[in-house]
């Protein structure tokens, strides 16, 4: 394993060749805001101990963060992403991806989120999977927008969640998912023929705040 101990700093560069940064240990700050990564990215197994900075990165083709580790807060706000794969990451501490765009494929199967998740105002524009994510914090998909298929089975939401105005265009799937503190999803929209999804989830909503 590769071990970084300084400071590391490639904010607002331009990769032109695949970034590989599997298994690198990071021990102090790093700072990747507006870098462009032009031929994917690679941080399979990375550790991050201290604050990572990915604010209004772009990520073309695949970004692979699976089985990375966050020890303090990160930031992906404003990024983008063309294929993400978050499976199996875990992030202590915050977890900001407020106002990203993930043009393709987001999944972030079994990702552990043991403090805030902010995803608001987020665009999915392709497939989405959160099932069998642990959210033990905050959970906030307020304003955001799914554009393909939705997945939260059995996901788990220790705790409030927020879907407030969140759109959903295709059938989100929420099954056997749980919500330990609460929900709400005031003003989230679904297509039509989704009515008895939506049915499901107000009375859910009315349950579990009433």
């Amino acid at each position: 394993m590769q071990i970084v101990k300084k400071t590391f700093d490639w904010a607002g560069r331009v990769l032109d060749e695949p970034a590989s940064f599997a298994g690198v240990e990071f021990h102090d700050e790093v700072y990747f805001n507006g870098t462009m990564f032009r031929q994917g990215a690679d941080f399979t197994g990375a550790v991050f101990h201290q604050k990572v900075w990915f604010e209004a990165c772009r990520f073309s083709q695949k970004a692979d963060f699976s089985d990375a580790v966050f020890y303090e807060t990160v930031e992906f706000r404003d990024a983008s992403f063309d294929d993400l794969t978050m499976k199996e990451s875990t992030f202590y501490k915050d977890a900001w991806f407020r106002g990203s765009k993930f043009n393709a494929t987001a999944n972030l199967e079994k990702a552990l989120f043991h403090a805030e998740a902010g995803f608001g105002q987020s665009v999915f524009a392709g497939r989405t999977d959160f099932s069998l994510c642990l959210f033990e914090g905050n959970a906030g998909f307020d304003n955001a927008e799914f554009v393909d298929e939705a997945s939260f089975d059995n996901a788990v939401f220790i705790g409030k969640a927020w879907f407030d105005g969140a759109k959903f265009t295709t059938v989100p799937s929420f099954d056997r998912a749980r919500f330990e503190n609460g929900a709400t999803f005031e003003n989230t929209t679904f297509p039509e023929d989704t009515s008895p999804v939506a049915a499901q989830l107000s009375e859910l909503a009315a349950r579990l705040t009433g």
